[in-house]
């Protein structure tokens, strides 16, 4: 089953032809999720709640418009799947790709045509996209509470120390 209906390579834009602007430009690479500039030049724009890869595996969630390099990868879907639902496929796309491409073996877009990644399935067999979005948010909220628990313990151990 194919998860994405479009899967586009971005288009070659060498530094020196940047033209300033407004369009978040990304390239391969983790520093800041591959963000390099801001540009006007007229290249593909791609639509937000999508998802990157570039040449290494680096896959990223974007929830913004923005255009792509030659060595990135975009994939999304004209059914609208929540945000939740597209993180949760980032990350596992992100887990299955890790360390499997470097300078000598670049990822193509093409390639991941064959890609085989386990995900939750609904009894009819299609993915389950509920659920990740259930998990997501989860996992969301956890995060939150983790971080208030944290906060309340930082907040007591200071209270401590000044009251000695």
């Amino acid at each position: 089953m194919e998860l994405f209906e479009h899967i586009v390579q971005g288009k070659r834009l060498k530094k020196e032809d940047h033209i300033p602007g407004n369009i978040p430009f990304v390239m391969s690479g983790v520093t800041n999720t591959g963000f390099v500039t801001k540009i006007s030049n007229p290249i593909n724009l791609f639509p937000a709640n999508s998802i990157t890869i570039d040449i290494f595996g680096n896959t990223f969630y974007r929830n913004y418009e923005y255009s792509a390099s030659d060595d990135v990868g975009v994939y999304w879907n004209d059914k609208k799947l929540s945000k939740e639902a597209m993180i949760y496929l980032t990350a596992i796309i992100s887990k299955y790709l890790e360390g499997k491409y470097s300078y000598s073996d670049k990822l193509r877009s093409s390639q991941s045509l064959n890609f085989k990644i386990q995900l939750p399935i609904t009894s009819n067999g299609n993915p389950d996209y509920e659920y990740m979005t259930t998990f997501i948010r989860i996992q969301q909220k956890l995060a939150v509470r983790n971080v208030v628990e944290w906060k309340d313990k930082e907040i007591e151990t200071y209270k401590n120390v000044i009251n000695k």
